[in-house]
């Protein structure tokens, strides 16, 4: 069974990633020249939570939820530290031997996204369990087409919240549960890359207490 999207074309080589880094240091060219680490990531837990009170603080039932609200929400995040923040990336990534989507195909999947999942989710459920499952779906969608040269999977999170308190719902803590469950949670992912959903689903409602 083929588990290819639409926006993906099959046998793409992987393009050479023209990655640029802070000189004589590990950490990506910042607004701040930060060369140390540490303190970027810092930086980068700072503006990962003042985004999620930003984002939480504003959110209403009409809220609208699309693929400009999701780059709005990494540009808050990180727009004080990198110049790429809020823009799809450029190279492309790998990590532990996972190659992710090329990044020529971002803006059609992203655009894939809004149309057949983000642009379909009621402001209100009547079933919970319609919107873990709904949470747990574009939870993976996002993080396989991993948009961003960095950040993807906070961003994807804050998002999960968000699509949860919409609904008039607490939010998850999928970071604390990413944070003591990693292997399960990168197990679920994957299951996702195949459009298997059924793991993630499981996580997302064990976070939901009227589950």
């Amino acid at each position: 069974m083929s588990y290819q999207r639409p926006y993906e074309v099959p046998e793409r080589k992987n393009a050479k990633d023209p990655l640029y880094y802070e000189m004589g240091s590990s950490v990506l060219k910042n607004n701040l020249g930060i060369t140390d680490p540490q303190k970027a990531a810092e930086e980068e837990t700072i503006g990962f939570i003042q985004a999620q009170v930003i984002f939480t603080g504003k959110l209403t039932k009409k809220t609208k939820f699309d693929e400009k609200y999701i780059r709005s929400i990494h540009r808050t995040a990180l727009g004080h530290l990198y110049p790429f923040a809020g823009n799809y990336r450029d190279v492309d990534l790998s990590k532990a031997g996972h190659h992710f989507l090329p990044c020529v195909f971002i803006p059609r999947g992203m655009i894939y996204l809004e149309l057949e999942f983000l642009s379909k989710l009621p402001s209100d459920y009547e079933d919970v369990k319609k919107l873990i499952e709904d949470i747990a779906i574009v939870h993976c969608e996002l993080i396989h087409i991993h948009p961003f040269r960095e950040g993807n999977g906070r961003t994807a999170r804050i998002f999960a919240d968000l699509m949860a308190n919409r609904a008039g719902y607490p939010s998850l803590e999928l970071d604390k549960f990413r944070m003591n469950n990693y292997p399960q949670y990168i197990e679920a992912l994957n299951k996702g890359d195949d459009k298997d959903y059924s793991a993630m689903t499981e996580i997302i409602g064990k976070l939901f207490p009227a589950s």
